[in-house]
C-alpha cells in the first residue's frame, strides 16, 4: 500500500488524514493517536528509513461497515464468518513487476517503542506468511527489533506455531515472509481465525482485498502484490531470544518470554512509492477492533444459531474488546434463554470473563444504560451465575495460566412481572 491508497481508504471511511510530520520513535505516536481518535495520522519517524507510518484508520465498528461496503455491523459479521474460498480468487503475477531488492537492514523499518514499560522497539502490523506442504497461513505477530538482521516475534500456539513445529520436527528452520503495508481488507483477513488450511490471503481476496499475489524469490511464499515491504527469512528452530515485555490489549505489560529468532535474509520494497506502513498502537482502538471484532462476529453467529431471539452482542471497549461482553435479547426470550445466551457467549469466545445479558430496550453501546439495567433489574441471589476454574484468557491477570472464574449477569426484566414496573421513561 502506498500513500495514495491510504487517502483513498480514508475517503471511503469518511476520515481526514492529518500529517503530523516528524515524530520521535519513543512514545510520541502513542500520545498523538490517543488524542485524535477521529483522524488518520500520518507520520515519519526520526532516525528511521523513509517509510511513513499511519495510525487510527480503524477507530469504530462503522469503519468496517464502510470498508466492506455493507449495510450494518451484522453484515460485517456475516462477511467475516461466512467467507467462501472454494474457488480461489488469487492471481499469481510477476514478483519483479511490483518489488525491487534492497539491502537487508531491519533498522530502517519503523520499529516503535510505544510505552515506557515496553522492553524494546516493535513492529505491530507485521504479518508473517508461511507454508508447509499445501497449507499456508497469514497472521499478525508483534516483532521486536534485535539487530539489522534479527528480531524476535511472539508466537502463540495456533497455525504459525503448527507450521513452525512441523519444520522443527524435520530439523529445519521455518521459511517465512514478514509482510508490512497490506491493504486494510487483507489486514482484516489476517486478524481472522479460519480453520487450518484456509489461507487468510484468499479470505482477504474474497472480501474485496488485493487478489494478486507474487511468489517470493527465495522461498516461493505467496504474498499480496500490493504490500509495501517484504522481508524473507527463517524462524530459527534453535535460536531463541527475549521478547517483551510488551503492552498488550488490556494496557497491561505482557510478560517477557524466550521466543524464536527471525533471521532476515532478503528484503524487498514496493515500486509504488512511497510505501506506507501501519502503526497499530497497542491497547488503543485499532488493536481492540482488529483483535476483538472477529471474536464478536463468532459470538453473534453462535448466539443467533443457539438463541434466535438474541438481538445484539458487543465486546466492550472497557473490557478491551476481549474480557467483557454485552448481549441483548428480545422480550420474547425467556429467562432460560437469557441464561443460555450467557453460556453460549462464553463458549464462542472463551477468553471472555464477564457477560451481561440485557433486554433490547437497553442500548448496548451506552455503558450508562447497561449499568442502569444492572442497577434496576438484577436480583443478586437469582440473576448471577458464577462459573469457577474455567479455561479463559492468559491475558487476564487474575487467571492462573489462563484458568479463572467467569460471571454471567442476567440484567433483564423478570418475565413474571409487569414490564411497566421496569420500563425506563424517556425524555419528553
Amino acid at each position: 500500500m502506498n500513500l495514495e491508497d491510504l487517502h483513498i481508504y480514508a475517503l471511503r471511511l469518511g476520515k481526514e488524514v492529518i500529517d503530523v510530520g516528524l515524530v520521535d520513535p519513543e512514545y510520541e505516536l502513542t500520545r498523538l493517536s490517543s488524542r485524535r481518535r477521529g483522524s488518520v495520522l500520518l507520520a515519519r519517524l526520526k532516525n528511521r528509513g523513509d517509510y511513513p507510518v499511519y495510525s487510527n484508520l480503524f477507530t469504530s465498528r462503522i469503519d468496517f461497515v464502510k470498508l466492506l461496503s455493507v449495510r450494518g455491523i451484522e453484515d460485517v459479521y456475516d462477511k467475516v464468518e461466512g467467507f467462501s474460498v472454494r474457488d480461489s480468487l488469487l492471481e499469481t503475477v510477476s514478483f519483479w513487476d511490483f518489488f525491487e531488492s534492497v539491502s537487508v537492514d531491519l533498522g530502517v523499518l519503523p520499529f516503535i517503542k510505544y510505552y515506557v514499560e515496553d522492553g524494546g522497539y516493535y513492529l505491530t502490523s507485521s504479518i508473517y506468511i508461511a507454508c508447509f506442504e499445501k497449507i499456508c497461513n497469514a497472521s499478525y505477530h508483534r516483532t521486536m527489533y534485535l539487530s539489522r538482521e534479527t528480531a524476535t516475534l511472539r508466537i502463540v500456539p495456533r497455525h504459525l506455531h503448527y507450521i513452525y513445529s512441523k519444520y522443527s520436527e524435520k530439523g529445519l528452520d521455518t521459511p517465512v515472509a514478514m509482510v508490512l503495508g497490506l491493504d486494510p481488507i487483507q489486514e482484516l483477513a489476517a486478524a481472522l481465525s479460519p480453520p487450518l488450511g484456509v489461507f487468510e490471503v484468499e479470505v482477504g481476496a474474497s472480501l474485496g482485498g488485493e487478489h494478486r499475489v507474487v511468489k517470493t524469490p527465495r522461498y516461493g511464499i505467496p504474498i499480496p502484490a500490493s504490500a509495501s515491504v517484504v522481508v524473507e527469512g527463517v524462524l530459527s528452530r534453535d535460536k531463541k531470544s527475549r521478547e517483551g515485555p510488551f503492552t498488550d490489549i488490556l494496557l497491561l505489560p505482557d510478560i517477557e518470554r524466550e521466543q524464536p529468532v527471525f533471521i532476515a535474509e532478503e528484503m524487498y520494497v514496493s515500486k509504488r512509492r512511497p510505501p506506507i506502513i501501519h502503526a497499530i498502537v497497542p491497547g488503543l482502538w485499532e488493536h481492540l477492533l482488529l483483535m476483538g471484532l472477529p471474536r464478536e462476529a463468532r459470538m453473534y453467529t453462535d448466539l443467533k444459531r443457539a438463541v434466535p431471539c438474541v438481538k445484539t452482542v458487543r465486546l466492550t471497549e472497557g473490557g478491551s474488546m476481549w474480557l467483557h461482553a454485552i448481549v441483548s435479547i428480545s422480550r420474547s426470550c425467556s429467562e432460560g434463554d437469557a441464561r443460555l445466551a450467557g453460556i453460549v457467549a462464553i463458549s464462542a469466545h472463551p477468553s471472555v470473563k464477564h457477560v451481561v445479558v440485557v433486554d433490547d430496550d437497553i442500548d448496548v453501546d451506552d455503558p450508562l444504560m447497561v449499568e442502569w439495567a444492572i442497577a434496576t433489574r438484577v436480583k443478586s441471589g437469582e440473576d448471577v451465575i458464577v462459573l469457577k476454574n474455567i479455561r479463559g484468557s492468559t491475558l487476564d491477570p487474575r487467571s492462573s495460566n489462563g484458568v479463572g472464574d467467569k460471571l454471567v449477569l442476567i440484567a433483564i426484566t423478570p418475565r413474571n412481572e409487569p414490564y411497566e414496573k421496569y420500563r425506563r421513561v424517556g425524555i419528553p
